[in-house]
């Protein structure tokens, strides 16, 4: 028996009954008709005009569904009908039946249905042709087609016009003719269904007593026989203790059924158990049954109007089990129970929404429908949903709370059309729609329509496929998918088995976003509505306050995903440093929305007090101050901390998306970030998921997950990790500072910076970062837009000057050169791919350019070697990340900047690029020249085991130990945090948080003049000889002893710079070499 398929509609909805006919297979259908759209009777007008029976106005082209018809050309299409819907060769008398129809276009046609008692005058010996026909006095000519006697039936006289739609109604003339008047004028469109319907109407003789009886014809049929008796064997499962519940099911419904032989019947059992075959046992009883044949005989139906005139036949007591689309987009029907022929094959019209019912079908033969339409016997019971209905006891479903009496015929096996569901066995599919149909008229429960689909969440959609998180690399070409699907829609997929063109469908999920105001033990409340979960347990994740995106279908929740959790995500937070101040203990904390604020605490949570450091949180704010707990980190907790799950494992990227303790990170997941800089950020899921496992320290991270409550697997919502490297190190967000930074105040007091910055899209003005940042105009950075409006920037990472030597825009072929812009040099083949960001600039003025493309550079007097024109960061495998296209095309080499992670590349770096930064603490083991216009940033502690010297300018965040190694001649200043040269001290008191002997930090309130001692190296002076000079003036005591420390008084209240010369003996010449210039800064 063929699986049960069924549209998408029902599959997807309660789909309503339309109609009771549909058209077949014709040449002409009222969709081609240019006022299609005005047509209501669709399926009738289809019909006859398949048949010829109606045609088009003028040329054809349009209907006109809404003009009437007049009396001739009633009486014409009457007369086309009843010969076989060809237009007959007629002929007038010489003296015609009605005085004005002499030389009319339908005289003919009007003689002939005179001559056969289908229509008559309207007094005075005249016709009227060209007078417009009421529904009655059609149904009059179509009750004279279908025989009846206008004496005998009354249809003349004064009541006429009652016993014609008394007759009219009991023939069926008047279906699905919603609020007709009899009484008013006929239009095109009804008059179609009103000879439509006549057609299965039937044909009356009177017989000798004069009464009316139903005509019928004769054909030839076949009528079953025995033949003969044959021994079989009878199965009988005794018991069956069969732990899978399909396996079960199976084995019970082989209970009855017979085989030719007892080895038929062990086989069928041992295939069907399978490794559970001890737990079954069973009786076989052999009997003897009757072998039937077939004997012809002649038959006898019920003569209608569209078989007698059309050669139409209608078959019936069958029910519509299939329905397939093919290749050449018609239909093959396939019924159960029809006497003629199995199946219909090349009709026009999809009847899949009549699948389960009783239907009859209009045809001239298998390859010719005309119409397909529900029994009269045929009605729907109930329509519900797969979760609602119960199992069969007694002969009696409970369907939605009201029991259904069920007929003997139908089971308990699921999932085909005359058997019923057991609503404990459809699992996930709950929210199905189910109709429930009887199909004998007997009241009872005869079949069951449903069909099972599949939930899912979009989460990738490229040009030719895309993923969901049920089924990956799906191609558009092999499915039907609905237009401009995008990444985060639910779907609803109906596989290729249960649609009619046998191609899995995936259509747009309903969806409903809100806040869980109510919940039952199966339900939910969201704004106002319940909401039935697919599963017998409710998920943990639809609690109470949470609020929720789900995906919904006839009721249920068949996807979903917490937008905050009822624990609400936005309770927690990460303690970024704590401090004490006038008001008494704050801290400065991170919260989840990515926002960060200075907040007074109940007590002290810094090391002299809880000693929490940069933990994460939860808080509540009493009387005004924070009260800050550590989040739980025991998976033993009864509460989970309110989540489903506490994790604890290390991050591990091999797939492209990582994973915490091997649990998938929800895309919507909170992570608090602490990077390899000590800044502090939030990011979502989807971001963090694509660090790579080097790019998080190594180490167990605590973190908490939720259930998914349509897949069953848990995603973790909230983290706290620390990074490796910089948080920005994988954005995508770049931008190239186009104005002076400015430094500034934000809402809590502290210092940060102010710019304007372009990103090769937009300019972004007068924007405020998070915190002061060391940026120029013309710097490129990386930069995370907070919820609070300021910026997170970081420096970019290996980003490279280059020239551009090769491009192709078609496939986005790029070749860079490398730092000696020479083509003969180590070249690098890269891609540009709709993921690459490109900006562009013009170096010389250092301005955003809008709409740049990469462009080749422009080669020097020198062959082969090419003016810089451009900046780039790769990304993954051959991927171009970043591109900075200079418009000006020529990048000086100042700009040249970039990032080294092994102190033994230093010395390269600095020859070929102007700025270079370490990240961390740098050991310079041997000799390291920084040449003059070099920088060298060190983002840590500097420890010199070797000299380092040259003219340029060695940055250090951190401490610098021996600093005797270092040269004198270098710019050198501790950028970022201490203000004091190395080795330098405050010394006495000064104004703010600051005291004796400390080292000086930026973001210190400090105020007036400051001590500031600086040790100066030894082969810089000699006994009795050596001079000082301060920005080119002398002390009035100028000699300086044998390493002796210079002291500064600086005023601290605006930056500035002082230059320290010493000359070693004295006489201020530099030809001897003994000139030290040291520069200090603050």
């Amino acid at each position: 028996m063929r699986n049960l398929k069924r549209t998408l509609s029902l599959a997807l909805a309660s789909v309503m009954l339309v109609g009771m006919m549909s058209v077949g297979a014709s040449a002409v259908n009222a969709s081609d008709f240019t006022d299609a759209d005005e047509i209501v009777n669709k399926d009738a007008v289809s019909t006859m005009t398949a048949l010829g029976i109606i045609n088009g106005k003028e040329d054809g082209s349009y209907f006109d569904p809404t003009g009437t018809v007049t009396r001739a050309e009633m009486a014409k299409m009457l007369c086309v009908a009843i010969n076989g819907g060809v237009d007959p060769v007629l002929g007038v008398k010489d003296t015609p039946t009605f005085t004005d129809i002499k030389g009319h276009w339908a005289e003919s046609y009007i003689e002939y249905c005179a001559a056969n008692g289908i229509i008559a005058g309207r007094g005075n010996n005249k016709f009227d042709p060209t007078g417009t026909v009421s529904a009655t006095e059609a149904a009059k000519m179509l009750l004279g087609v279908l025989g009846y006697n206008a004496e005998k039936s009354g249809l003349v006289g004064n009541d006429w016009a009652i016993n014609t739609n008394v007759l009219a109604n009991q023939n069926g003339l008047y279906k699905n003719l919603s609020n007709l008047n009899a009484n008013t004028l006929l239009t095109r469109d009804n008059a179609a269904q009103m000879i439509y319907n006549a057609l299965d109407a039937n044909m009356v003789e009177l017989n000798a007593a004069g009464n009316y009886t139903t005509s019928q014809y004769s054909y030839t049929g076949t009528e079953s026989v025995v033949t003969g008796t044959e021994r079989v064997w009878v199965l009988t499962i005794k018991e069956n203790n069969c732990t899978d519940s399909g396996i079960k099911a199976a084995v019970d419904a082989l209970s009855g059924s017979v085989y030719n032989s007892r080895s038929d019947a062990d086989e069928t059992v041992k295939e069907v158990a399978g490794a559970e075959l001890s737990k079954v046992k069973y009786a076989l009883e052999q009997k003897t049954q009757n072998v039937y044949g077939e004997n012809t005989v002649t038959k006898y139906a019920d003569e209608t109007m569209g078989h007698k005139y059309l050669s139409l036949i209608t078959d019936g007591d069958a029910v519509l089990t299939d329905v397939e689309k093919d290749s050449k987009g018609t239909y093959t029907l396939y019924m159960n129970g029809i006497t003629t022929k199995g199946q219909y094959t090349k009709v026009e019209g999809d009847y899949s929404n009549l699948i389960g019912q009783k239907v009859e079908v209009l045809y001239k033969d298998s390859e010719n429908v005309y119409g397909v339409y529900a029994s009269t016997d045929s009605s729907l019971i109930v329509e519900s949903t797969a979760g609602k209905v119960e199992a069969v006891k007694n002969g009696e479903v409970k369907i939605d709370g009201t029991t259904y009496k069920v007929d003997s015929n139908v089971t308990t096996t699921a999932l085909y059309t005359g058997k019923l569901i057991d609503g404990l066995n459809v699992g996930g599919n709950k929210a199905a729609a189910v109709k429930a149909y009887d199909n004998d008229d007997n009241g009872k429960i005869d079949t069951v329509v449903y069909v099972p689909f599949t939930a899912a969440k979009v989460t990738y959609v490229g040009e030719k496929s895309f993923n969901t998180d049920v089924n990956t690399n799906v191609k558009f070409e092999d499915v039907n998918a609905y237009d401009d699907m995008a990444k985060n829609d639910y779907v609803i997929k109906s596989d290729a088995a249960n649609t009619v063109d046998d191609t899995d469908t995936y259509v747009l999920a309903e969806t409903v976003e809100g806040k869980i105001e109510a919940t039952k033990s199966d339900s939910v409340r969201i704004d106002g509505t319940w909401y039935n979960y697919v599963t017998t347990t409710p998920d943990k994740d639809l609690a109470l306050d949470s609020t929720v995106k789900a995906a919904v279908l006839n009721g249920y929740i068949v996807k979903s995903e917490v937008v905050t959790a009822s624990h609400e995500l936005q309770d927690y937070a990460v303690i970024v440093k704590t401090d004490e101040d006038v008001n008494g203990y704050v801290a400065k904390l991170l919260f989840a929305d990515g926002t960060t604020k200075v907040v007074t605490t109940d007590k002290d949570y810094g090391s002299a007090g809880e000693n929490y450091g940069n933990a994460l949180v939860t808080y509540e704010v009493k009387k005004g101050e924070y009260v800050l707990t550590k989040a739980k980190t025991n998976s033993g907790d009864a509460d989970k901390a309110g989540f489903d799950l506490i994790v604890t494992g290390k991050y591990v990227n091999s797939s492209g998306k990582g994973k915490i303790g091997g649990e998938s990170i929800a895309d919507d997941a909170v992570i608090f970030v602490k990077d390899s800089a000590g800044k502090f950020s939030t990011m979502a899921g989807s971001d963090f998921a694509k660090y790579s496992t080097t790019s998080v320290v190594d180490q167990n991270i605590t973190a908490y997950a939720n259930k998914d409550n349509s897949t069953g697997y848990n995603s973790i919502v909230l983290a706290y990790v620390e990074l490796t490297g910089t948080v920005n190190s994988i954005t995508s967000n770049y931008g190239y500072v186009t104005s002076a930074v400015s430094t500034t105040k934000n809402d809590d007091g502290e210092t940060v910076s102010s710019f304007t910055f372009w990103d090769g899209a937009t300019e972004h003005k007068d924007i405020m970062t998070d915190e002061k940042v060391s940026l120029s105009k013309g710097d490129i950075f990386t930069y995370e837009e907070n919820k609070d409006g300021s910026y997170t920037v970081s420096e970019v990472d290996n980003l490279l000057r280059t020239a551009i030597i090769a491009y192709n825009e078609k496939n986005g072929d790029i070749r860079f050169t490398d730092a000696s812009l020479n083509s003969a040099g180590s070249n690098v083949n890269a891609e540009i791919t709709d993921d690459t960001v490109i900006i562009g600039i013009n170096s010389d003025d250092k301005a955003g350019v809008e709409g740049v493309v990469p462009t080749i550079a422009i080669e020097t007097a020198t062959s082969g070697v090419y003016q810089a024109n451009a900046y780039y960061v790769m990304g993954v495998a051959d991927e171009v990340k970043l591109l900075v296209v200079d418009t000006y095309g020529n990048i000086p080499a100042v700009d040249s900047v970039t990032t080294v992670t092994d102190e033994s590349n230093l010395g390269t770096a600095l020859k070929q690029y102007t700025d270079v930064t370490f990240e961390g603490n740098a050991t310079i083991s041997s000799k390291l020249e920084i040449p003059a216009g070099a920088t060298l940033n060190v983002k840590g502690d500097l420890t010199a085991n070797a000299a380092i010297v040259g003219n340029g300018t060695l940055n250090v965040t951190g401490n610098i130990s021996d600093t005797s190694k270092v040269s004198t001649q270098l710019e050198s200043t501790k950028t970022g945090e201490t203000v004091s040269v190395s080795g330098g001290v405050v010394l006495g008191d000064v104004t703010g948080n600051v005291g004796s002997g400390s080292a000086l930090y930026s973001g210190d309130q400090v105020k007036g003049k400051v001590i500031v001692q600086i040790t100066v190296p030894a082969d810089a002076v000699t006994d009795g000889t050596s001079k000082i000079k301060f920005d080119g003036s002398e002390p009035s005591t100028p000699t300086l002893t044998n390493r002796s420390d210079i002291y500064l008084a600086i005023d601290m209240s605006q930056s500035g710079q002082k230059v320290i010369t010493i000359d070693k003996d004295g006489d201020w010449s530099s030809t001897t070499n003994d000139v030290y210039t040291l520069t200090v800064k603050w």
